[in-house]
C-alpha cells in the first residue's frame, strides 16, 4: 500500500520524530541522522567547488546549514556550540603555526 508523507507529517518539524518512530529508533538518533544527511547534501557540491582549496566557505556553508537545522529544531544548539568550537580550536592551532612557521 502506498503511502504518501504528507499523512503522517504535519510540519518540518515533525519530520526527525516520524523517522524516529518509522525506524524505531531514539528521536535524539533520528535528528541527528537527519541533520547529517542535510549537512551533506549542502556540504558535498561546496567541497567539491572548491576542491579542498580554502577552509572558510565550507566552514560557513557547514554553519549556515548546522543554524539551520537549528532553527527548524532537528538540531540541539549544543551539537553547533561543540562545533564551534571544535572549529576555533582547529583554526587557533593553524593560525599559531602561521605566525611561530611551525
Amino acid at each position: 500500500m502506498l503511502f504518501r508523507i504528507g499523512d503522517f507529517v504535519q510540519s518540518l518539524e515533525d519530520i526527525p520524530t516520524w523517522f524516529s518512530d518509522y525506524f524505531d529508533i531514539s528521536l535524539e538518533a533520528g535528528q541527528i541522522i537527519l541533520s547529517l544527511i542535510v549537512i551533506l547534501m549542502f556540504l558535498l557540491p561546496v567541497l567539491l567547488a572548491t576542491k579542498g582549496r580554502g577552509f572558510l566557505i565550507p566552514a560557513l556553508t557547514f554553519f549556515l546549514t548546522e543554524a539551520l537545522l537549528v532553527g527548524i529544531g532537528w538540531l540541539s544548539p549544543w551539537i553547533m556550540v561543540a562545533t564551534l568550537c571544535i572549529v576555533a580550536l582547529f583554526f587557533s592551532r593553524e593560525s599559531s603555526g602561521l605566525v611561530t612557521g611551525g
